[in-house]
């Protein structure tokens, strides 16, 4: 039997058999793994309590002939202060969910690997704050985004390719990216984008997250950035995220 560690973040869980899960994990190593956690749910297992959602964790997997086994779990970092907030919850939710309908298994990926547990750890420092957390999924959006390969062209006309002039500018989720004056027609359903707000989305994709609040952007904008952001997600991804409608309910919960 040939055993494999790699160290990753879980994603999600579902039960299966009477037991047993399968556990989605998005490893350094190996990228997005599905592993098998045999009698795990039994009342006497112990290794069930380290794979919650949101965990670091080190994981021994064993290759059987219906796939790999987990037979060892050692839990690096759990996002407690995350587990006791709701607004927080949401936020975890929806990066979690994120990362997982974005990326393919086995398909190594070190740095959104490294990204996905900088914005956990992000996350437990993290208020209260409705806007906070909207910019925090925005930030983790289009980083997600970027390091995916997904980030839709910022600098240049995505159907002509000259450099973008400073007005006139539309977004077009279509074709993947800004549009220049002159192309438009490419796209009529193309939103129409002030530069505030491509120079907000440049922060978004580019900044740590303790750099942004150098660079607060006014309410109208923010909106603007939100509304392209979902727009960005949802055409990548073919469809909304489950955790989006979470995020909703949980906002007007407060």
């Amino acid at each position: 039997m040939s055993l494999l560690d790699v160290t990753g973040v879980v994603l999600n869980r579902r039960d299966v058999r009477e037991d047993s899960r399968l556990y989605t994990i998005f490893t350094h190593e190996r990228g997005k793994l599905e592993v098998f956690g045999r009698g795990i749910r039994k009342g006497k297992a112990k290794l069930g309590g380290h794979l919650e959602p949101g965990a670091t964790v080190r994981v021994t997997l064993a290759q059987g002939k219906t796939g790999e086994t987990i037979t060892a779990v050692e839990r690096d970092h759990y996002p407690v202060a995350t587990m006791a907030s709701l607004a927080h919850l949401a936020s975890l939710g929806f990066t979690l969910s994120l990362v997982d309908a974005i990326t393919k298994p086995d398909a190594p990926d070190p740095s959104l690997a490294s990204f996905l547990q900088e914005a956990i750890g992000t996350l437990e420092q993290l208020n209260g704050d409705p806007d906070d957390h909207s910019r925090f999924r925005m930030w983790v959006a289009w980083h997600v985004l970027d390091r995916s390969g997904h980030s839709p062209e910022l600098e240049r006309c995505v159907h002509c390719r000259q450099e973008l002039s400073q007005n006139d500018v539309r977004f077009s989720a279509t074709l993947g990216g800004f549009l220049g004056p002159e192309c438009t027609v490419a796209d009529p359903a193309a939103k129409s984008v002030p530069t505030d707000v491509r120079s907000s989305i440049r922060q978004f994709v580019r900044s740590a997250w303790p750099e942004l609040p150098a660079f607060p952007p006014e309410r109208d904008v923010e909106r603007i950035v939100a509304d392209l952001t979902r727009l960005a997600m949802d055409h990548v991804l073919e469809r909304r995220l489950p955790a989006e409608r979470f995020v909703q309910f949980a906002r007007a919960l407060g």
